[in-house]
């Protein structure tokens, strides 16, 4: 039992090994999920302004949970477009 315990944790390893694309930004390697986090709360700023004109930020309530969830489904979205494979 051990020893397919030790093969699942040797393949689990070796799949998991490369599986983050990194960015070249002047000289220096980025991971890609940064760049993402990045774009994602500039999306949600520019987000937060359509609601502040809208008067939309009474009904966002818990407004740090909204908030929370849309940078990260904003992140996840540009991730997705930009790096997932076709």
């Amino acid at each position: 039992m051990s020893r397919w315990i030790s093969l699942l944790a040797l393949v689990v390893i070796l799949t998991m090994t490369g599986c983050d694309p990194q960015l070249n930004i002047a000289g220096a390697y980025f991971p890609a999920w940064l760049a993402c986090t990045l774009g994602g709360l500039f999306l949600f700023w520019l987000l937060h302004l359509v609601f502040l004109k809208a008067g939309l930020l009474p009904y966002l309530f818990p407004l740090p949970l909204v908030y929370g969830a849309l940078i990260a489904s904003l992140s996840c979205i540009l991730w997705l477009l930009f790096f997932a494979a076709p």
